[in-house]
């Protein structure tokens, strides 16, 4: 894929307001994302879409209404979508509020000033947090009109006072630029991206970015007679309440006031040139055609039609990859396959907080096989419907009952892959630092933990349903080798050792702990490695094992070192990858020479003999 920079007009004029060129752009090697906006012709809505075309968010537009958002953003393809972010215009003041979130979760909602710096709009500053190598920060950013920075292969033009680039207020560093397109009315312009400061970031700059071009929109709207006078114009139509006092003409600059004639162009008849009276051949085969489509309609009667909405095409790409791939995540053979492939979905049509953890489980799917480019995009949804399905989830946590059981069951399934596939350290920030991936893992544990309730209560009203396949166990002796027994054994010597140095030391929660152990290593041994297995084994972990590795204690990472070598050899499916591996080598890097011993069955079973 082609690199695309920020080009240097060096003989274009500068702008006043807009500060000196900035000579901190980025050069042809900066990494980007790529963004097309676009406008439907009532510009009642805007669609921003990546380079590939694929539609990241659809953004209603609302005027003169002030209990709503003047934009609203939609994950996917259309207002169906999961809410992600809002802006509300304040009258009189050149301020815009910028939520990201869903208004209809007002604690979760995080609200942000893009505050105008100049009386000619030409500067704006806002703050947010941002991901960095060092960790998260906040940081002060200002979007600047220009007229002599634009894009590579687009030219710039003083007919636009909507071309900004955002620059990073301490460094001065240009992070991003939008280049507006005056020759289209459709195409809005171009967005480029060259930081990754994680999924806030980006949608902040597409919120705050689309709030400047459809705020300079509407001051260029007003009514032409209204802005020769300096009056504020409402921009009612086709009229204004201001000429429309003074019984005057108005006229606005838009081409959007052709949208209230009440002409109708109708296609004229074309004569026939033939000179023949009858009717030409292509006219008879549309008149059969139309008489065909005509007895059609008769069958359907007399009934009003009803409205039907139209397709999200995002969330069928989500459904259709649910039902031919992400679904295998859970199921653990043929018997369970019809379950999550086809009943699960079924159930979700009734029980919306399911439907989109199922969405959000797909999208994360995408995102982790997909490329670089559409990443970001398959994340950012992911996360806006898990946003929506914990919200409508936590309204029936108190109320699991015989009509939700079988749903309830389901998402927190899901939860708890997602958290794997979500978490995974490859794609979280400091992950050269072990102790980030060790917190990664202990995340995963503590919200799987959390769900044991849910799957507790659930299990009991669904077990002996058509789901019945589901809590079936595998069977397996309870036989070790003597290289993975003695290690055991190992591990309870050295727990009772702790203990006699120790009063204070936990060593029934140790040894309640290993003993799971144990059980999940014969599964294995035998050839009885799942997902479940896995997780059955963090569910019955106890709350004072957790707590003991959240103090990082020696004898605790060395028995998730253990259970890692187990998750080793689930690597091959996409949610668990290369977790195991990476966790173990953490936890052999912050162990100390004393501990490390305990370490060499796991290591030497996942390594060989790379192990040290």
């Amino acid at each position: 894929m082609a690199s695309y920079a920020p080009s240097f007009h060096s003989d274009a004029p500068t702008d006043s307001g807009s500060g000196s060129v900035d000579a901190k752009l980025p050069n042809d090697d900066t990494i980007i994302r790529r963004y097309k906006i676009s406008n439907t012709a009532w510009r009642h809505h805007y669609n921003v879409k990546l380079a590939d075309d694929q539609q990241l968010y659809r953004v209603r537009v609302s005027e003169f209404r002030p209990k709503k958002p003047d934009l609203t953003f939609h994950a996917g393809m259309d207002d169906s979508g999961p809410i992600v972010a809002v802006a509300k215009f304040q009258h009189f003041s050149r301020s815009i509020h910028i939520g990201l979130g869903d208004p209809q979760a007002p604690s979760e909602m995080v609200w942000e000033d893009l505050a105008g710096q100049s009386k000619s709009h030409s500067k704006y500053r806002w703050e947010t947090e941002v991901h960095t190598s060092s960790g998260p920060r906040r940081q002060s950013f200002l979007w600047k009109r220009t007229h002599h920075v634009g894009l590579e292969g687009h030219t710039w033009t003083r007919l636009s006072n909507r071309n900004y680039k955002l620059v990073d207020e301490q460094s001065g560093n240009i992070l991003a630029m939008f280049m507006s397109n005056v020759a289209s009315c459709q195409e809005s312009g171009m967005l480029q991206l060259y930081v990754d400061y994680g999924q806030q970031f980006d949608l902040m700059v597409h919120a705050t970015v689309l709030s400047l071009y459809e705020k300079a929109r509407r001051r260029r709207q007003n009514s032409t007679t209204t802005g020769q006078r300096r009056v504020k114009c409402d921009e009612l139509r086709p009229v204004c309440s201001n000429c429309s006092k003074r019984m005057s003409s108005c006229r606005y600059d838009s081409a959007t006031s052709l949208l209230w004639t009440n002409d109708e162009s109708r296609p004229r008849p074309r004569p026939n040139k033939s000179g023949s009276e009858g009717p030409r051949e292509s006219e008879s085969t549309f008149s059969t055609t139309a008489n065909s489509l005509r007895i059609l309609g008769q069958l359907n009667g007399d009934d009003e039609p009803q409205s039907v909405a139209r397709l999200n095409l995002s969330d069928l790409e989500l459904m259709m990859y649910w039902c031919n791939s992400t679904y295998k995540a859970l199921s653990r053979h043929a018997k369970t396959d019809a379950i999550w492939q086809a009943r699960v979905p079924e159930e979700a049509l009734s029980h919306p907080f399911l439907m989109h953890g199922l969405l959000a489980l797909s999208a994360i799917h995408l995102a982790r096989t997909r490329d670089e480019v559409k990443r970001a995009a398959y994340v950012s949804i992911a996360v806006a419907h898990e946003n929506q399905a914990l919200a409508f989830f936590r309204e029936q946590l108190s109320d699991i009952n015989a009509a939700n059981a079988k749903a309830m069951f389901a998402f927190a399934s899901v939860v708890v892959v997602y958290t794997f596939g979500f978490l995974h350290p490859s794609h979280a920030p400091g992950t050269d630092d072990p102790w980030a991936c060790i917190n990664g893992i202990l995340q995963v544990f503590t919200l799987t933990r959390g769900v044991q309730q849910i799957l507790n209560e659930a299990t009991s009203t669904i077990r002996g349903s058509d789901w019945g396949a589901l809590f079936q166990l595998d069977d397996y002796d309870d036989v070790l080798p003597d290289v993975e027994r003695s290690a055991l054994d190992r591990l309870h010597e050295v727990n009772h050792v702790c203990k006699s140095q120790d009063p204070a030391h936990d060593s029934i929660t140790y040894e309640h702990t290993i003993e799971n152990l144990a059980d999940l290593m014969a599964a294995a041994h035998q050839g009885v490695t799942s997902v479940r297995q896995a997780c059955r084994w963090a569910i019955r972990l106890k709350a004072e094992f957790v707590q003991l590795l959240q103090e990082h204690q020696p004898l605790a990472l060395v028995i998730v070192a253990y259970y890692c070598a187990i998750l080793h050899r689930l690597r091959d499916i996409w949610f668990v990858d290369d977790w195991g591996i990476r966790v173990l080598k953490a936890i052999w890097q912050v162990l100390d020479d004393h501990w490390r011993p305990l370490l060499d069955q796991p290591m030497v079973g996942t390594l060989g003999d790379n192990a040290h």
